[in-house]
């Protein structure tokens, strides 16, 4: 082995395997930064007389109306009530955020566990690479969204 053989690459590795890696950094540390981004926001946001949010010291400013279903068609949607949901678990209001959306602690567990899973994701940690390879995050996933679907319907028949 020559002198030059031993020097670091300054070019990337675009083997399958390496695309695939980078890949998944890249959406593990995306899926972290949504999470602590929706947590801070969760503790920052402030919710009006008027059910809309607003952050603090900007009242003059709430944020617009975020569903399009209720804003266009008039019905709400799976995710209505999320925002202020997570915005009253993050103050301790339980029966309020339940109130708003019935799977809103389930989502917001969701978020919360993110943190720890993506940071040992990043980190390499086995077990977290063997959780990520079983049928766990998939399962868990689509009770997410049939609880989301199944609040819905509750809702769209009053119940």
């Amino acid at each position: 082995m020559s002198a030059i053989d031993s020097l670091p690459t300054l070019v990337a590795d675009d083997s399958p395997k390496a695309v695939a890696a980078s890949d998944r950094r890249t959406r593990d540390a995306g899926m972290l930064w949504i999470a602590v981004a929706v947590l801070v926001l969760s503790f920052t946001l402030r919710i009006r007389a008027d059910q809309r949010v607003e952050l603090p010291g900007l009242s003059d400013l709430p944020a617009p109306e975020m569903c399009g279903s209720r804003l266009w068609l008039g019905i709400e949607c799976p995710g209505c009530g999320l925002t202020r949901g997570f915005i009253r678990l993050a103050s301790g209001d339980w029966s309020g955020a339940i109130a708003l959306n019935r799977v809103a602690p389930l989502l917001a567990f969701a978020v919360l566990a993110q943190i720890p899973y993506r940071l040992a994701m990043l980190f390499g940690w086995p077990p977290a690479r063997r959780f990520a390879e079983s049928t766990w995050p998939s399962a868990f996933g689509w009770v997410l969204i049939v609880a989301l679907f199944g609040n819905w319907l509750l809702n769209l028949f009053g119940v």
